[in-house]
């Protein structure tokens, strides 16, 4: 499965890569990834390089596609991996406390929480890795409509107007 969105080529630096960006209300929006494509930030205009194989040119509306397995395969570990170090990190702790001969929640929970944040610096730096390593990357799948000027045309009334 590849999730998908409508976009429009705004510029082409070389044949290999385009510059596209996303309509809004489209796949993007409903991704739940939406803040890993853009560096974590919410971006009021969806801009992205994309793979260009088939040679889609400025004005084009295309069809970008992004691999859902490689892109699901990250997010849950960088999910599970916070969630997991705090499980580690509260088990740890009930160990500890209980060695003691006294059972301690409170140290339970702090290492829980220990753990939780150490988990999400780890996520956080391994997602920083992935990034510059292995972007996911959108690719430009089909070609819309060539030249695509949403705005080009307006129907006038018939006054000699010409929809001014």
């Amino acid at each position: 499965m590849m999730a998908q969105t409508i976009g429009r080529v705004v510029e082409t630096p070389n044949n290999e890569w385009a510059l596209v960006v996303a309509e809004k209300d489209q796949g993007c929006a409903s991704c739940g990834a939406v803040t890993h494509c853009h560096g974590g930030r919410p971006a009021p205009v969806r801009q992205t390089s994309a793979l260009n194989p088939i040679g889609a040119e400025v004005g084009d509306r295309v069809l970008l596609t992004v691999e859902s397995g490689k892109l699901l395969s990250r997010l849950a570990l960088l999910y599970l991996l916070p969630v997991a170090m705090m499980l580690i990190g509260a088990f740890w702790g009930v160990t500890v406390s209980s060695s003691g001969g006294m059972a301690s929640n409170g140290q339970s929970i702090g290492y829980g929480l220990t753990g939780f944040i150490f988990g999400f610096g780890m996520s956080v730096a391994i997602s920083r890795i992935w990034f510059k390593a292995r972007p996911v990357v959108p690719i430009i799948s089909r070609i819309i409509d060539h030249h695509f000027q949403p705005n080009a045309f307006k129907a006038g009334s018939g006054c000699g107007c010409q929809g001014r």
